[in-house]
């Protein structure tokens, strides 16, 4: 006698495609989900920010936007001076949605830096999920499978600085480590204001040639003193003479000239 089974298979995506037990099945269950940005930083200049939430899948995807609780890593907390919209809509297949955030500071507020942490979910709009009907020959009993993509939680950190200036760090001259395989050192950047995060640009160039050797955005929250900016072997010229200098913005992307700069030479 044969017996029927139906089971549900699931898989988790965060900026990747989802895959399906069969080819064909995987033409109708790709599932890609993204957020342009996982921050908001709101000031005196910018009192509102917005991330996008993008679906690159081919069926419609409910974002829902949901207060994490817990807020993790916060010292000073945002909650009640902040305005946001929506809290849930829907993205028709590869098309995307603006995520909006508000700042609207009470008198009573204190200078500082707040913060707070959003979860956006996204879910596929399908009636039902595909199924995949296949047959057991050593059983001979019949499995129908069904493929649920699910997606996981993606985190958004909005801070404002209410009345300050941005947030900087201190640089300390290049530490090198002969013994590592994989990386040749790192300069140690330490935050100058504790209970404040700092949200910069940093560079790492040839002294010699002022080439860019690696850049990027560096972030550190509010909770946490210090970070480590590494470089990777493979990614830096080493010899006699070679000479590298960390260059630091107070805003991401950089413009202008750094606010501070420190070189280390290995000859």
């Amino acid at each position: 006698m044969k017996i029927t089974k139906i089971s549900y298979l699931a898989a988790a995506v965060t900026f990747a495609v989802l895959s399906a037990p069969s080819a064909q099945a995987q033409e109708r269950s790709r599932v890609t989900v993204a957020i342009s940005d996982n921050m908001i930083l709101l000031d005196a200049v910018t009192r509102s920010g917005q991330v996008d939430l993008v679906n690159g899948s081919d069926d419609p995807m409910e974002f829902t936007v949901l207060p994490m609780l817990e807020n993790s890593g916060i010292v000073n907390s945002a909650g009640s001076v902040l305005r946001w919209a929506p809290e849930r809509s829907v993205a028709p297949a590869h098309r995307s949605q603006a995520f909006r955030v508000a700042a609207r500071p009470t008198p009573e507020l204190a200078p500082g830096e707040y913060a707070y942490q959003f979860k956006v979910r996204a879910q596929i709009q399908r009636a039902t999920p595909d199924l995949l009907v296949e047959t057991d020959k050593a059983s001979q009993e019949t499995v129908i499978s069904g493929f649920v993509p699910v997606v996981p939680l993606l985190p958004v950190t909005v801070y404002l600085r209410y009345k300050i200036d941005a947030p900087r760090v201190d640089l300390r001259p290049l530490t090198l480590t002969p013994d590592d395989p994989d990386s040749l050192g790192y300069f140690m950047v330490v935050k100058q204001h504790p209970n404040r995060s700092f949200v910069g640009t940093i560079k790492v160039i040839d002294k010699e040639t002022g080439s860019e050797l690696s850049s990027g955005r560096l972030h550190l929250g509010q909770e946490g003193s210090e970070a480590k900016v590494g470089m990777p072997r493979g990614l830096f010229p080493v010899g006699k003479g070679a000479d590298y200098c960390l260059r630091v913005w107070d805003h991401f992307p950089s413009k202008g000239e750094p606010y501070a700069s420190v070189c280390s030479g290995n000859g």
